[in-house]
């Protein structure tokens, strides 16, 4: 009786906070590694030839139109990476206080069942869920990122009615496999599974649909059937047409996480040839970076999958009351082969500079005030903040009583306790109401090296990526540098969890010691630092002492290693897909595979995976294996189209089964 009185309290209460207003449908857009430069509202002045260039190759329409009907965030900060930005957005905590790194996702601590894992915790409340207490219809469509281990790090486990997506950092768009070129790294579970799955009432597991396939990517096709960006919009399409719009207690909440412009590179034909025709028909010049191209094309099919959604919508009758939030999880990668751009902001992805953490955000839809269409908003927004500003629109207190809970236990086995909501209140009131909002008179804890306390912005320590890229990137000057062995290379490379370091001019890599100062309102470009300045010395200072207090704040606990067991689940109970792999009773709906139920393939995959247990076999992959990959990148991950033809096919790395075999075959270890 307790239980049913405090629900219909709790009822009672949210109608009250959401007033008679309906509650509005909201369609949360998520890119993936977009660069500043290479999205068309940033590029509305041009006074350069190079400018002009880069103007007529970014070709985003509808974004564009949709930025006209509504509000710019121009001070939208996330995180350096994607794993963090995705858990801090899916949270609603900073990324400081949910997750500081990219964790492997099979990794897992037994001795921390809540928080030895990667992504989310598992006892936190997550955005879906908050929002399906106001009784949302939640659906998740696209890139995960944000922990996979158990069936409550899910996006149905954490309150998605339905999801259709892959949970790594990138598959391959073709094929959906987590193969080298996608992942960036060779994994313990040797690159050998699928990465696609599919959650709902009546069925959980892998994506075993006609489009499990690589067969259609030579196919002159516009979109292609098996373009996994193209399922994903069918995805989306279908849940919007067959939402009740008739049910206005339950409107919609439609998460579209897309995963371009993620690497690798890798688009319908159809677009690779249009970008340049287009480009050239308007007057402008041929790309001379396959990569730009590539990027490009993928940027407009980004752009046409928006318009199609926005328009579904409309169809619908659902648009006059949709509010529309697009952004992305963090700066776009200027390494090779990521080649995003961030003009004229400084660094990129894993650096802490604003073409790092400063994201291209924007709302728009019918529920957008008329009289704030077309604005720019300059108060300082957190990814963080979303997760409140649902929860709010919901009619909900953000506050997450789940983590309280967890909290008890876990203090008293003496474990990392799980951090409050940071998500501010009022912030799209502020928007809608031309307010600066709740966070213009705090410091915001952008990572434990860097602080921004507006209008000034501290960057501490080593950060890679510390240059300044012109409007056209990457160019075949960048190739020349790859290719000679000055970067920009890939950071984040690994080999069996081991992280490889080529040196600091292989990553751009700069210092700014105990930090480096700068106002980035009138400098936004973080050309000039203030750190020797003898006026700002005592700001600096402060600064300082200030990021060393939240430092204090850090969340890290023992996330835990990969073992062998979990690359085993995969095969059998994921049917050769990433999935759950702890506490999985009663998740997957399909009975788990036996080994007599495996191909010879998988027989080995799985033979050579328990092999590499062994210090001696894993010791000399670690030792060969980045010379053969690196290598290869080096020489072949973009092409100069001044000097050879760009045909828009990409460098092909080795299967990770036929490189690891290949450097041990002499091994005097053998397995079976």
């Amino acid at each position: 009786m307790f239980r049913c009185l405090v629900a219909i309290a709790c009822a009672v209460a949210a109608a009250s906070t959401s007033g008679a207003k309906q509650k509005p449908h909201i369609l949360f857009l998520l890119a993936d590694d977009l660069g500043w430069a290479n999205i068309g509202f940033h590029r509305n002045s041009a006074k350069t030839e190079d400018e002009k260039q880069g103007q007529l190759e970014v070709q985003t329409p509808t974004i564009n139109e949709l930025v006209k009907e509504g509000i710019v965030l121009d001070r939208h900060y996330s995180y350096r990476i994607c794993g963090p930005a995705r858990s801090a957005l899916l949270s609603g905590r900073l990324a400081p206080h949910v997750l500081v790194k990219n964790v492997a996702v099979t990794a897992s601590n037994p001795g921390d069942p809540v928080s030895g894992f990667a992504g989310i915790p598992r006892n936190m409340t997550g955005m879906g869920e908050k929002v399906r207490l106001g009784g949302y219809k939640t659906h998740y469509t696209g890139k995960w990122d944000a922990g996979m281990a158990t069936p409550q790090h899910t996006p149905y486990g954490r309150g998605f009615d339905t999801s259709f997506m892959y949970y790594q950092h990138a598959n391959d768009y073709w094929n959906k496999k987590t193969g080298i070129q996608a992942t960036g790294e060779i994994t313990t579970c040797l690159n050998a599974f699928y990465d696609l799955m599919i959650e709902n009432q009546t069925y959980r597991g892998p994506y075993k649909g006609a489009a499990l396939t690589d067969s259609c990517k030579d196919s002159m096709e516009p979109t292609p059937y098996c373009y996994e960006e193209k399922m994903f919009e069918e995805h989306s399409l279908e849940i919007i047409r067959n939402h009740d719009t008739s049910d206005v207690e339950h409107p919609l909440f439609l998460f579209h996480g897309f995963h371009l412009l993620h690497t690798p590179l890798q688009v319908p034909r159809y677009y690779y040839e249009q970008i340049e025709k287009d480009v050239i028909q308007q007057g402008g010049k041929a790309f001379d970076s396959q990569n730009r191209r590539m990027l490009m094309a993928m940027t407009k099919y980004m752009d046409d999958t928006i318009r199609n959604l926005t328009a579904a919508l409309k169809t619908k009758g659902m648009w006059d009351n949709t509010l529309v939030v697009f952004t992305t999880d963090n700066g776009g990668p200027i390494y090779e082969p990521g080649s995003a751009n961030n003009y004229p902001l400084k660094g990129g992805k894993y650096s802490d500079f604003e073409g790092g953490v400063r994201t291209t955000t924007f709302i728009s839809g019918g529920y957008i005030p008329q009289e704030r269409r077309g604005y720019v908003h300059k108060g300082i927004v957190s990814v963080a903040d979303w997760y409140t500003i649902f929860s709010e629109l919901a009619g909900v207190d953000p506050h997450d009583t789940k983590s309280d809970e967890a909290n008890k236990w876990l203090a008293k086995e003496g474990l990392s306790l799980l951090n409050n909501v940071d998500g501010k209140k009022g912030q799209l009131d502020a928007i809608f109401g031309a307010k600066t909002g709740p966070r213009d008179s705090e410091p915001l804890f952008l990572s434990g090296s860097a602080l921004l306390e507006y209008p000034y912005k501290l960057v501490t320590g080593k950060q890679p990526y510390m240059v300044h890229t012109g409007p056209l990137y990457p160019n075949c000057s960048t190739i020349d540098s790859m290719q000679s062995g000055h970067g920009p290379d890939f950071i984040d490379f690994s080999v069996l969890e081991e992280k490889i370091d080529l040196g600091d001019s292989f990553y751009w890599r700069g210092d700014c010691g105990a930090g480096c100062l700068y106002n980035v309102e009138e400098d936004p470009s973080e050309s000039i630092d203030l750190s020797h300045d003898p006026a700002q010395k005592e700001r600096l200072n402060r600064m300082i002492n200030t990021l060393a207090e939240f430092n204090k704040t850090l969340f890290v606990p023992e996330r835990g290693e990969t073992h062998v067991q979990a690359c085993y689940n995969a095969m059998l109970n994921g049917g050769g897909h990433f999935g759950p792999f702890v506490d999985i009773e009663g998740y997957y709906t399909d009975k788990p595979r036996v080994i007599e139920d495996l191909s010879a393939h998988e027989k080995a995959q799985m033979a050579l995976m328990g092999a590499l247990t062994f210090d001696s076999l894993k010791q000399t992959v670690q030792k060969y294996a980045p010379k053969v990959i690196l290598g290869l990148l080096e020489k072949h991950c973009d092409k100069c189209c001044e000097k050879g033809s760009c045909d828009g096919t990409n460098l092909d790395l080795p299967d990770a089964l036929a490189l690891v075999r290949n450097l041990t075959k002499h091994s005097e270890l053998t397995y079976v």
